[in-house]
């Protein structure tokens, strides 16, 4: 069984919602604010999310009769296809990307009916399949909840050195929660519930270190933060 489709269309929404309520503030020197991800200020990540949302765009159609081999949460671990380091490339193309821009909020109406567009297409799912993406095959269940994830993270990301904005949505962190959990062993996944969502997403993807409660409830498991690939 893949990850629960309705649950993951309605977090995905409602996350969208609030990338829009974000994006709404944002003026031309709020994209220079710096961001989590280093070498990036806030333009650059968004400039790499919309690639993201656009390749996500391209994964809905892709359907295949091939059972899925990755989830929710193996996705995560999985390795990207691309150069021997993927990471150091993507890093400048998105600097570049966003610096192509003559003023840095003319990304944000470019976003705009990418964004458009996911809400209504994730709207209107209303049985499972599998698809295509990335070199896997996953249920579009679990494929939706992987870009809640995705987008959820880089809300965070985006909003470090911008306080009082618009908050990732509680049912995308809570979808985060299912991800952190299932990438944890067996025993140790309980430790996950009732904590704080935002900080163990920022845990998980090794934005920030786990604090001192956290560690001791995760026992041994501690040490394989970040889970994120």
């Amino acid at each position: 069984m893949g990850y629960p489709l309705a649950r993951a269309c309605t977090a995905f929404d409602d996350q969208l919602a609030r990338l829009q309520a974000l994006l709404a503030t944002f003026d031309d020197d709020d994209l220079h604010a710096r961001s989590r991800c280093r070498g990036w200020v806030v333009a650059d990540v968004l400039a790499h999310l919309h690639l993201g949302l656009q390749e996500m765009l391209c994964g809905f159609p892709m359907r295949t009769d091939a059972a899925p081999d990755t989830d929710h949460a193996s996705y995560w671990r999985a390795p990207l296809p691309g150069s021997e380091h993927p990471e150091f490339e993507h890093v400048r193309f998105a600097r570049a990307l966003s610096s192509a821009y003559a003023r840095p909020t003319a990304l944000l109406e470019h976003m705009a009916p990418t964004v458009a567009a996911l809400r209504r297409i994730t709207r209107q799912l209303d049985e499972p399949y599998a698809l295509q993406f990335q070199g896997h095959v996953l249920d579009v269940g679990d494929f939706v909840a992987t870009w809640v994830l995705e987008v959820a993270v880089h809300h965070l990301d985006v909003t470090v050195e911008l306080p009082g904005r618009p908050a990732p949505a509680g049912s995308a962190l809570e979808v985060c929660r299912d991800s952190v959990a299932a990438l944890l062993p067996p025993p140790t996944r309980e430790a996950t519930s009732g904590r704080d969502a935002t900080a163990l997403l920022l845990a998980a993807s090794g934005r920030e270190p786990l604090d001192d409660t956290a560690r001791a409830a995760f026992g041994a498991a501690a040490g394989s933060f970040p889970l994120l690939g």
